[in-house]
């Protein structure tokens, strides 16, 4: 009997041992700042966006600064400092001590970071990363630069439309000036000469910096990897190969079970596979401003319809729904509708004056704060939306159009 009171008592402080191991490990940062006189250093997750969303925000007293928190899982962030306009770098967190060097956004090259195995391997990636490219893009790279200096990096045809962008004093001016200048980019006219020839260079290198990282990605199924590849989902979502991307999915998520990185991952992968010309649009309910419910196949199924996702803050975005009015007001009557969704943040104060003003008279609804993940789902994160032109069946037949486009779409199939 003695024997096993005491079995129990060594098992009962063996445990307690291992949970007071266990409570002991938070993340921990300790820093210092040289050179600038910010007042704090700010950690942007993964999508989060700098206007709008609650950042983690730590103040600099005296030069240095002091962070604790206990993690659920390893997390990857984006730290600035001051406003987070300018500069960042890519750091790990995890629960164990960290310690942070952080010059001013001129002198970022110098920042110091240590501790932690995920910032480790971070550091080699960039080391090895750095030996295999620096060499032969560094001069390249040099000469965009001076290009840039010298105002011979864009073409005349670019140039003169920034000088009517900057004369031009109405957005729907400017919206137009926007389109040409996109269209000049994907008919490769964009450039000089000169830049042509150098950026040319480096489109083969850029090729092969991306299979180095897909290697490392295939061999490194790390919150490391993890971010590279968000960072391409979120921010470079024109060049992603769907099928790898549905591959790297697999792997990181089988890797990092019950992350929150495989649902963002997943919902942003979906929006570039899905949201497209011939594609299903995707359902989802939304309040409007009465607190009412709505699901949008109720409002637009067997019509035509523009899903116009905007926001208070986006002039642009503005401009756009504005041009839709008269063409919603001439078919209105003949089976199409427009469903708008106002992307706010905080509360709806600012959508409810902005309708005293603006009597759009289609069916308005709201996200607020992200809640349904809709910009997240149609691939418009970081942006203040998009429009999209749905057909009778649901399939998306255009992104983006002007009101002229929709007008044409309507005459051929509502007339």
């Amino acid at each position: 009997m003695k024997s096993i009171t005491k079995f129990s008592l060594l098992l009962i402080t063996v445990l307690l041992i291992s949970c007071a191991t266990d409570k002991e490990k938070f993340l921990e940062i300790n820093g210092k700042v040289v050179n600038t006189d910010t007042k704090s250093i700010l950690l942007m997750k993964p999508n989060q966006n700098i206007r709008f969303d609650s950042l983690i925000e730590i103040p600099v007293e005296n030069g240095m600064f002091y962070y604790k928190s206990k993690l659920k899982n390893p997390e990857a962030v984006d730290l600035m400092i001051g406003e987070g306009e300018g500069r960042f770098i890519p750091l790990f967190l995890e629960n164990e001590k960290i310690n942070l060097t952080i010059y001013s956004e001129e002198e970022f090259n110098k920042n110091i970071v240590s501790g932690g195995n995920l910032n480790l391997q971070y550091k080699k990636y960039k080391q090895n990363f750095g030996a295999e490219f620096n060499d032969r893009i560094k001069p390249l790279q040099d000469s965009i630069t001076k290009l840039l200096e010298i105002d011979e990096y864009e073409s005349d045809e670019v140039k003169a439309l920034y000088i009517e962008l900057r004369e031009s004093k109405s957005q729907d001016e400017k919206n137009v000036l926007y389109k040409k200048l996109d269209d000049l980019k994907k008919a490769d006219q964009h450039l000089s000469p000169k830049a042509k020839i150098l950026e040319d260079k480096l489109k083969p290198i850029y090729e092969e910096q991306k299979r180095f990282k897909q290697e490392y990605i295939e061999n490194n199924p790390t919150i490391v990897s993890y971010y590279f590849f968000l960072q391409d989902l979120i921010y470079f979502k024109e060049d992603v190969d769907v099928n790898l991307a549905k591959k790297n999915y697999q792997r990181l998520s089988e890797a990092n079970p019950n992350h929150p990185y495989n649902e963002l991952a997943l919902n942003l992968i979906n929006a570039i596979d899905n949201i497209k010309v011939g594609e299903k649009y995707i359902n989802f309910s939304a309040p409007d401003l009465n607190g009412n419910e709505i699901k949008l196949s109720n409002e637009i199924d067997g019509k035509m319809a523009i899903l116009d996702l905007w926001a208070t803050w986006c002039s642009p975005c503005i401009a756009k729904s504005r041009e839709m009015i008269p063409v919603y007001n001439e078919y209105k009557d003949k089976g199409f509708t427009i469903v708008g969704v106002a992307g706010e943040f905080k509360n709806t104060d600012r959508l409810v004056k902005f309708f005293e003003k603006e009597k759009w008279p289609w069916l308005n609804l709201v996200e607020l704060d992200e809640q349904n993940n809709i910009w997240q789902k149609y691939g418009v994160d970081g942006g203040g939306g998009g429009i999209f032109l749905i057909d009778k069946n649901g399939d998306i037949l255009a992104i983006n159009p002007s009101a002229e486009e929709v007008r044409k779409e309507l005459e051929a199939r509502l007339n």
